[in-house]
């Protein structure tokens, strides 16, 4: 009988052990989530989708095995921030591996949701594709305060839908590489718009993740032509900056 007891004891105590275990190693996974524009898709300088730096983000996890879920299929090129808030309210709807995933759903299950979104907004107005003199505006810092009044609305409904951690891109100067006069005009409304998306970020107890000086420092990052998406390097760098963040707010934990 008393042999009986001790096995039946060592039993329970096993099974609370590996029940322990379960739990304490499904917490640690990751639910990703990269959200946004052509730079959350990945689009390249020659206008193809390759490796984002969601990609990259979940390779690395995926090597550390924490990574539970990644998709940046809700991500699209040339979205602007009321095209996700539209995607939100709708609750858009994608299949990963022939299943259906909602977007809230996705969100509500999230560990980490990263998002660039904004800069369509600001290259819509600034018409990218020629020279162009900011004089000719006749406030464009009032049409960037209108840009991140959007950006605002999209934010308060994330954090509804997703209360863990959520780490929003500023901007980077997408000239720097091409033409130092267009560098130069577009530097002041970059750092404006960088200041509001990071008191916003503030705001919504969200993660900044500031790459504009990052940007401006490695030539390799962009390309030598006029275009506003990074190369591959530029993309592993933007990866870089989130991973740093998940090491000191996620993994350190």
């Amino acid at each position: 009988m008393k042999r009986r007891y001790k096995l039946l004891i060592g039993f329970i105590i096993t099974g609370i052990i590996l029940t322990i275990i379960f739990f304490v190693t499904r917490d640690k996974k990751i639910y990703y989530l990269s959200l946004g524009d052509s730079l959350a898709a990945g689009q390249t300088p020659n206008n193809t989708i390759s490796e984002s730096y969601g990609d990259y983000v979940a390779e690395y996890l995926k090597d550390k095995e924490v990574l539970e879920f990644y998709t940046k299929k809700f991500a699209k090129s040339g979205y602007r921030s009321i095209d996700l808030l539209e995607d939100l309210n709708n609750n858009k709807e994608i299949t990963v591996n022939g299943k259906k995933i909602t977007i809230k759903h996705a969100l509500i299950k999230a560990d980490l949701v990263t998002l660039s979104i904004g800069s369509n907004d600001l290259f819509y107005k600034l018409n990218i594709g020629n020279e162009f003199d900011l004089n000719e505006f006749d406030d464009i810092y009032t049409y960037v305060d209108e840009s991140i009044n959007d950006v605002d609305k999209l934010l308060n409904e994330l954090r509804k839908a997703c209360k863990e951690q959520i780490m929003i891109f500023g901007f980077y100067n997408p000239f720097t590489n091409f033409s130092s006069s267009l560098a130069n005009t577009v530097e002041p409304v970059i750092l404006y718009a960088n200041s509001k998306m990071e008191n916003l970020a503030k705001k919504y107890n969200m993660t900044y993740v500031d790459i504009h000086d990052t940007f401006l420092a490695n030539n390799d990052y962009l390309p030598s032509k006029l275009e506003i998406h990074p190369t591959k390097y530029g993309y592993k760098a933007m990866g870089k900056s989130v991973i740093n963040l998940i090491d000191k707010k996620i993994l350190a934990k």
